[in-house]
């Protein structure tokens, strides 16, 4: 089946390929358990252990093709051995999860080495979705300035990559989700103070709430989703090929793999 999405309808992800970086935090283990629901294969990576080898348990429970890894993931030679691994052991990856931790490293470089390390695979095999999470919903609360900047950060990556893929008219997805605080032990660990009164009405999104709308953005190929900003829907770069009937000219999904790659200044 086509994997690219089709109006109306739940395309079929059995068989195909997650990855989930983060996958430790509530949030994380939400987006993979989700994708185990959806018949997919789960790689799940990690810098706590402990945490790690919890979600795995949880995730084999669903009986799925599964792997974990511990990888620091702001180490970029780390982030594409693991890579290597999971394409040697469940396949290439159609779906990529680049959700961080609590600090700045394992936030933001988590996104910034995930996009440089599986972006020009799907591009290469016109196939696949890089959803990168960040965390824009913040503003009035105390002592989360740092967690805006990195949010800000990784959206205008995203939406870099998505101009970048449009551009070489590839089919591969992006979508940046920007949620309101999420109930996570990431969020619990970072933010130890007590919220100021106006904050008390900032409502918590469950992970398994925030996990079922980023699989209806993947569905509906959104860019961005987010409780505060209008949602941007992506034009399928298929579906436009198809309407100007022109392919004269374009180069070949390697080239722009390679292109791509080259473009990423990290």
């Amino acid at each position: 089946m086509s994997a690219t999405f089709a109006s109306g309808h739940m395309t079929d992800l059995t068989g195909k390929v997650a990855v989930v970086t983060g996958a430790g935090n509530e949030s994380g283990l939400a987006l993979a358990l989700h994708a185990a629901d959806r018949g997919m294969k789960v790689a799940l990576a990690d810098s706590d252990p402990s945490l790690l080898r919890a979600a795995h348990e949880r995730v084999k429970a669903k009986h799925v093709e599964t792997l974990a890894d511990c990888t620091q993931q702001f180490d970029l030679a780390a982030v594409r051995k693991l890579a290597r691994r999971i394409e040697a052991e469940l396949g290439p990856p159609w779906l990529v999860c680049n959700s961080g931790g609590a600090t700045i490293e394992s936030n933001l470089w988590a996104v910034i080495n995930g996009v440089q390390v599986f972006t020009p695979g799907m591009v290469m095999r016109a196939t696949g979705h890089i959803v990168n999470i960040a965390s824009e919903d913040l503003f009035c609360i105390r002592g989360a300035a740092v967690d805006i900047a990195v949010g800000h950060a990784i959206v205008g990556l995203s939406e870099s990559l998505y101009r970048e893929l449009d551009s070489i008219r590839s089919p591969v997805g992006v979508t940046v989700v920007c949620p309101a605080p999420i109930n996570t032990n990431v969020t619990d660990a970072s933010r130890p103070m007590r919220l100021p009164a106006r904050d008390a009405g900032l409502r918590v999104v469950p992970p398994e709430e925030l996990a079922q709308r980023i699989f209806a953005a993947i569905e509906r190929r959104e860019f961005r989703l987010s409780s505060r900003a209008p949602q941007m829907r992506e034009t399928t770069h298929a579906s436009a090929d198809a309407a100007s009937g022109n392919r004269a000219g374009r180069r070949d999904h390697r080239e722009r793999a390679q292109s791509l790659a080259g473009a990423l200044p990290f």
